[in-house]
């Protein structure tokens, strides 16, 4: 009889917790709920070469240009933080369109090529389509094994004016870095 006692408590148990589960499950999660205030449409994501780019232009689009300014790799940028933002004090919005990156293994590092079309509007109203390529960087993490951390950066960047559109723009491939 005690056996059974036991068997159902055991039964009750898996039942609660598979409740309990399902119930966590349809919760949403906090990183997931839409951020409002200051931080509706912020993006911070280093997590792959798309989503630093996006990051990146999500900076510019809401002139945040020291954000912006740190996703370069110290070698990569501008040495005059003061010039880098005067580059975009007449733009008023920016759209891409990504190509697909391209890695490149190195020694203890990867590169990645990314082909991008950008689309400029200036503060008049003006919109100009500029194509080109970005060079990005990540050491790898398991080598790097004391502070400061160095996370995937911005090694270079090439961007020309374009006459097509921008889904027209964005090139088939860039050169391997």
């Amino acid at each position: 009889m005690a056996y059974h006692v036991n068997a159902v408590i055991s039964r009750s148990s898996i039942l609660a917790y598979a409740a309990l589960v399902l119930l966590a499950l349809h919760q949403p999660a906090v990183a997931q709920e839409e951020a409002t205030g200051p931080l509706a449409g912020y993006l911070d994501d280093r997590s792959s070469p798309e989503a630093l780019i996006r990051s990146y232009y999500n900076a510019v689009n809401r002139q945040e240009y020291a954000r912006a300014y740190s996703y370069y790799s110290e070698e990569g940028r501008e040495p005059d933080f003061d010039k880098y933002a005067k580059g975009y004090q007449n733009t008023k919005s920016v759209e891409i369109k990504l190509g697909k990156a391209q890695p490149d293994g190195a020694a203890g590092s990867i590169y990645w090529s990314l082909p991008i079309a950008v689309k400029s509007v200036s503060t008049d109203g003006k919109d100009t389509v500029f194509t080109g390529c970005y060079t990005l960087r990540l050491a790898n993490p398991a080598n790097q094994a004391v502070p400061p951390f160095h996370p995937m950066s911005i090694m270079t960047g090439s961007l020309t004016p374009s006459e097509k559109s921008l889904e027209e723009s964005v090139p088939e491939q860039c050169e391997t870095p």
